[in-house]
């Protein structure tokens, strides 16, 4: 990971083709990653059974679109909208490792962000892995988006579109934003602890990781299930759709903000990207929170991966990690209106 990441897209790396793993390894994978997929499904459908949301925290509208009949857009309103107002649009990706969970996840999120932002969120769900491997999320990613900007029952302003995610969400919104049919129709990119890097397995991030004494990372072991899942022997981990490190500069959105966690597998690549498109690539101290131009980075110092979410329903822990998100989402909230009055400046 020493050579420039950004030089290396501009000149065209190499590929490097996923080796088919023994199968051994495959098995552990496939028996693992289901049992997650079937307890995780489990888990959520017990808590909204026990835990009904009262209509105030639920989607403004629910809807499909032909392109993907199957997968389910959440649209959430901001409660100042008049009708008749045009509103720009936030477009939300969920996490989940590309394997788990869909867009209902982040339904506390979408309408804190409608209600923080007073734009028209728009929650975005794709096909999941180990069924559905890269590139298929990618392509569902960019149907959807096509298929919002151009419903006209939407009060949309379309020259003010950010799109945004978390984990594998921010991976789709790095992937599906360079698309030809999205290149310049997206003002902004907002991205929670991505993963830009599939060219290192797990084992090359936790070794080259400079911090020692943290909490053990979540996805130390099960990073491999995930590898094995989306992406498939034969691949080129270095595909910029797969891989956004690898992106061109002018390929992604101009305006760019990634949040990374400290004590997460997943940060020191996104600190590299982030640094090299600012043109921070040769200062020491990368970690070190910066804004320079339209790129922006912050590092959430003391949190692991996912510190955004909470799985479960006690007052006392969502309350806990509302506290420690309110700083991140506050500087997040003024880049974002900054990313947009500037754009239509």
């Amino acid at each position: 990971m020493s050579e420039t990441l950004i030089a290396l897209a501009q000149e065209g790396a190499p590929p490097l083709l996923k080796v088919r793993l023994p199968f051994p390894h495959r098995l552990n994978c496939f028996l693992r990653l289901w049992a997650l997929k079937i307890l995780a499904s489990l888990v959520f459908a017990v808590a909204r059974l026990l835990y009904p949301r009262p209509a105030s925290q639920c989607p403004t509208l629910l809807t499909y679109y032909p392109c993907r009949p199957t997968l389910q857009i959440r649209v959430f309103y901001p409660p100042n909208y008049k009708p008749g107002d045009l509103l720009p649009l936030y477009l939300n990706i969920h996490g989940g490792a590309f394997a788990v969970c869909d867009a209902r996840q982040d339904d506390d999120f979408c309408i804190m962000w409608a209600k923080r932002t007073g734009m028209l969120i728009v929650s975005l769900n794709y096909s999941k892995a180990p069924l559905y491997p890269f590139p298929t999320a990618v392509f569902d990613i960019g149907a959807l988006v096509e298929a919002v900007l151009v419903d006209d029952s939407l009060p949309i302003d379309k020259t003010n579109v950010v799109i945004g995610g978390f984990s594998a969400g921010g991976n789709l919104a790095l992937g599906a934003s360079q698309l030809p049919s999205l290149k310049g129709r997206i003002n902004a990119l907002l991205a929670f602890y991505p993963i830009v890097d599939w060219s290192h397995p797990p084992n090359e991030k936790l070794d080259s990781r400079p911090y020692k004494g943290g909490p053990k990372d979540s996805l130390e072991s099960s990073s491999y299930w995930f590898d094995w899942a989306y992406v498939s022997p034969g691949q080129n981990r270095r595909d910029p759709l797969l891989s956004p490190c690898y992106a061109r500069k002018e390929d992604l959105p101009p305006w760019i903000y990634v949040i990374g966690a400290e004590w997460d597998i997943l940060r020191l690549e996104s600190q590299k990207m982030i640094n090299e498109l600012a043109g921070r690539g040769t200062v020491e101290n990368q970690e070190d929170d910066f804004e320079l131009g339209t790129y922006k980075w912050t590092l959430a110092r003391g949190c692991s991966h996912a510190f955004t979410h909470h799985f479960g329903q006690k007052p006392e822990k969502k309350k806990r990690r509302e506290e420690k998100c309110k700083p991140i989402y506050d500087e997040a909230v003024k880049w974002v209106k900054k990313a947009l009055e500037k754009h239509t400046c």
